[in-house]
């Protein structure tokens, strides 16, 4: 757990001195797509954000200078299959991002959806003298959680303190300067696939650019997407990928559970494909322009043409109804929310205060959506936009676009997690520094 740790404080220096230079990149890595902005950090007195959801959210002081989008190539349910594919496609959305901001980008933020996550909730506590609890107190308790226990090949991108308890009162989310003998702690961790990673920040090097920090999709496609009554009442956010679909739930505006499947968006363009005798592209594209999941009184009359044989200008052109459309695409989307109320049942989400579910990714544009899925999981469900933040394209501003646009939110306000509190060197676990001390005080 130690070397865990320090990577990630060494993140933290590397991110802190990133924003010091005023400009940074960040970069989402998706099945689909590969999303790369660039923001600047503004002086106090500029006007900085704009946010119709959360006025609380004027503390921010960064806008957008430079987005840039491109198709994925050699990524599958967000994993990297192909290097050489996946650095081309880095090297061009970078590069176009760096172009229209003007600067070099050197540093970068990522952010991505797969790599098989597992969540554990880990305990534990420590016993004080009857005192005030510092700020040393809450390290000390936060340095007895062994990560190692959840790695499994795993690395532990996200440890959140989730619930502090004092004296067996529970709920207490900051208890600095509260007094009390007990200190326990609930720690949220979110492993990754080792492999991943590792993959990921071989092509970053491979682009001549440098890991900054690290956080997964989903869970910022929460931040960006739930409002802070949602997030503190209780909440799921189920971002419908190209490649996966995630859940991750909120409680008391933290992160307590997230999960994903290999099923999304390709899954059902792959159905028409095969369905129609079609290609993939042409598959997207009659999914997105005519694709649905209601079905009404005109879709038996409703004709979709097909692309035929460019060469063969007398070959008759196939086509086919809206509601033979619909007969594909339903029974996959179905299979996908089967597979995530499983998930949801896994995580106990019945027993939180709040049961609204927020659906957000691409897929979550589809016409019939919301009533498909409020049908189906038997929730009250709304389509979660991204909070609106200064200098982004309108184009780029979309349910799609949710998890980049939540790491610029946590690049600006950072939640805590276990390696931004100060450990006392006594419990930090440095046998010579323990010995050192002993020996002064024995015989100095």
């Amino acid at each position: 757990m130690r070397k865990l740790l320090q990577s990630q404080r060494e993140l933290r220096y590397k991110r802190a001195s990133a924003i010091k230079k005023g400009n940074v990149a960040l970069l989402d890595i998706g099945t689909s797509k590969i999303v790369c902005l660039v923001i600047t950090f503004l002086n106090d007195n500029e006007k900085h954000f704009k946010s119709s959801a959360n006025e609380s959210a004027n503390n921010f002081s960064f806008r957008v200078i430079g987005a840039s989008t491109t198709k994925s190539r050699g990524i599958k349910f967000g994993e990297i299959y192909e290097m050489g594919e996946a650095e081309r496609a880095v090297r061009t959305v970078v590069q176009r991002a760096q172009k229209m901001a003007g600067c070099l980008i050197e540093n970068i933020f990522l952010t991505f959806s797969g790599g098989n996550p597992k969540s554990s909730i880990l305990k534990t506590s420590i016993n004080l003298q009857k005192k005030e609890i510092t700020e040393l107190d809450i390290g000390h308790v936060l340095s007895k959680i062994n990560l190692d226990n959840i790695q499994e090949n795993r690395e532990v991108i996200h440890a959140l303190p989730v619930n502090f308890s004092v004296d067996n009162k529970h709920g207490y989310m900051d208890p600095r300067g509260i007094t009390g003998s007990d200190l326990s702690v609930d720690v949220h961790a979110l492993g990754i696939k080792n492999s991943l990673i590792q993959n990921m920040v071989n092509c970053l090097n491979k682009c001549d650019l440098s890991l900054a920090g690290i956080a997964y999709a989903p869970y910022l496609s929460g931040l960006s997407s739930l409002l802070e009554d949602e997030m503190q009442l209780g909440a799921v956010c189920l971002d419908l990928g190209a490649g996966s679909s995630s859940i991750s739930i909120f409680f008391r505006k933290n992160l307590i559970f997230s999960g994903s499947i290999k099923l999304g968006g390709m899954h059902i363009s792959s159905d028409i494909m095969q369905a129609f005798q079609v290609s993939f592209s042409v598959a997207e594209r009659i999914k997105v322009l005519y694709g649905g999941l209601i079905s009404t009184s005109t879709d038996d009359r409703d004709t979709i043409e097909l692309p035929g044989n460019e060469n063969d200008l007398y070959a008759n052109r196939m086509t086919i109804t809206r509601s033979e459309l619909i007969g594909v695409i339903r029974p996959r989307l179905a299979e996908i929310f089967d597979e995530l109320k499983n998930l949801l049942q896994m995580s106990d989400f019945d027993f939180l205060p709040g049961q609204k579910i927020i659906l957000t990714g691409g897929g979550s544009k589809m016409p019939g959506i919301l009533e498909f899925a409020a049908g189906f999981l038997g929730k009250t469900v709304r389509v979660g936009r991204p909070m609106r933040i200064q200098g982004l394209p309108q184009a780029t501003h979309g349910p799609e676009n949710s998890a980049i646009i939540g790491l610029a939110l946590h690049i600006a306000q950072p939640h805590d997690e276990m390696w931004d509190f100060k450990v006392p060197f006594e419990h930090d676990g440095d046998e010579i520094i323990r010995r050192t001390w002993r020996w002064l005080k024995t015989n100095w």
